[in-house]
């Protein structure tokens, strides 16, 4: 088998280990309404829930998992340069991603408690939060 399709089956299924682990256990707290009583203030904190879900849930673990892996490559790397220059791109794609991942939560947020100050009922409790009263 090429190096690829095992990288690539592997990704496959501890993708599918976290959506199996983390999907069941959190979907509790991200609809904020149900049925009749769903307005569009609703719609806002649940688009705030699920970012934040993701963001905070998914991708922190997920970094501090990859930064993990990353530091044990270079560590065990020895005096094989080829695995420190792989444990360090781990690190450095790790900290480009994590930072994307942020900034476009600090603008998808943004957005949210700027529309939805105009939403009845909407209340911006922080920045990254919101609540409907």
């Amino acid at each position: 088998m090429s190096s690829n399709f095992k990288k690539s089956n592997i990704l496959l299924i501890v993708n599918c280990f976290l959506l199996v682990i983390a999907s069941p256990v959190s979907a509790a707290g991200l609809v904020p309404c149900s049925g009749p009583d769903c307005n569009a203030c609703s719609l806002l904190q649940l688009i705030s829930n699920v970012i934040n879900f993701i963001v905070l849930d998914i991708t922190m673990p997920l970094a501090g998992l990859l930064f993990l892996i990353g530091g044990i490559m270079m560590v065990a790397a020895g005096g094989s340069e080829e695995w420190f220059k792989k444990g360090k791109k781990v690190f450095l794609d790790t900290v480009i991603g994590v930072l994307i991942i942020l900034g476009s939560w600090v603008i998808v947020n943004t957005l949210i408690t700027t529309f939805g100050s105009s939403v009845e009922g909407f209340v911006p409790i922080n920045w990254w939060n919101v609540k409907c009263e």
